[in-house]
């Protein structure tokens, strides 16, 4: 009796570290449990290379511009019930944390978004004319997805001409002008990304020293790398949507995979480092090593 408990204990701990092996990974699995309306979203200003965020608030003309557009574009937000954190509150904590020390290799936006915590970046331009028939405020609106930075809406308006020195007032009315097309398309494409996934770009690379292609028999099924990685992809993919781009020899090329905005088994947002952490752990259950690099939000898997 003993000797049949033991054998069907045996067989019971089998199967689920084979059903582990070959299942979707919970934090990706299309579920349905973990749901989100609307993002939550950071105001940030526009800038040109070589400036730096502090440099442009502090200007005695440009700052108070980029201020009052900042304010005017998060009031818009506000007002439809989106989730909003501070750009200045995040600056000063990241400078107070020395994210932004010489040595520091990353953009200061990417180091304030990603800080944050928010779904969405929108940047905000603010140009001011003055003339003889008055001031004109044209304000310039792009949204991008934070993990991915992949566009998701873009617009621009003017305030029209006024006799007035306002700028706050006048950026309003900018605002005002094309706020509700510029809200209703970065829900819509949200609401998208809610229900489908974010969209990633990723390449499986050979290292110049691999010992190994994609054609090297790996595992115990006799499968390819090219193969198995196929398959992987297939049943991890948020959805299972991984949809291959053109590839060659050296390289294996998916321009459109989609991962959770959510951990499907924790509500925690997915990162991006999430996805490539799984591939990497895959890759070396088939004996494969593999260095991952996340390039502006793209994952690049190289195969030593």
């Amino acid at each position: 009796m003993k000797k049949i408990k033991f054998t069907l204990t045996i067989f019971a701990l089998l199967n689920c570290i084979i059903f582990s092996a070959f299942s979707q990974n919970a934090a990706t699995n299309s579920g349905g449990q973990v749901t989100q309306i609307q993002p939550s979203i950071i105001v940030i200003p526009y800038k040109t290379i070589g400036q730096n965020y502090r440099q442009l608030l502090e200007d005695p003309i440009q700052g108070f511009q980029k201020r009052i557009a900042i304010s005017r574009v998060k009031e818009a937000f506000d007002s439809r019930g989106f989730t909003t954190y501070d750009f200045e509150g995040e600056l000063k904590k990241s400078e107070a944390a020395g994210a932004f020390s010489g040595d520091a290799q990353t953009d200061e936006k990417d180091v304030i978004v990603k800080n944050s915590g928010a779904d969405i970046f929108v940047v905000v331009d603010i140009d001011v004319q003055k003339g003889q028939s008055g001031t004109e405020v044209k304000i310039i609106l792009q949204a991008f997805e934070s993990a991915t930075g992949r566009s998701l809406s873009n617009k621009d308006a003017s305030s029209g001409k006024y006799y007035t020195d306002d700028v706050s007032k006048l950026a309003g009315k900018a605002v005002d002008v094309m706020k509700e097309d510029f809200l209703n398309v970065l829900q819509t494409k949200f609401t998208d990304i809610v229900n489908n996934g974010r969209s990633l770009y990723l390449e499986f690379v050979l290292d110049q020293n691999a010992t190994m292609n994609f054609q090297t028999e790996v595992g115990s099924d006799g499968d390819l790398l090219s193969e198995s990685i196929v398959d992987w992809m297939g049943k991890n993919a948020y959805k299972n949507y991984a949809k291959k781009g053109g590839s060659t020899a050296l390289k294996m090329i998916y321009d459109d995979v989609r991962i959770p905005l959510k951990d499907q088994a924790t509500g925690m947002n997915y990162e991006v480092e999430s996805f490539g952490r799984l591939i990497r752990k895959y890759l070396k259950t088939i004996n494969v090593i593999s260095k991952v690099e996340y390039p502006r939000g793209q994952i690049i898997v190289t195969i030593q």
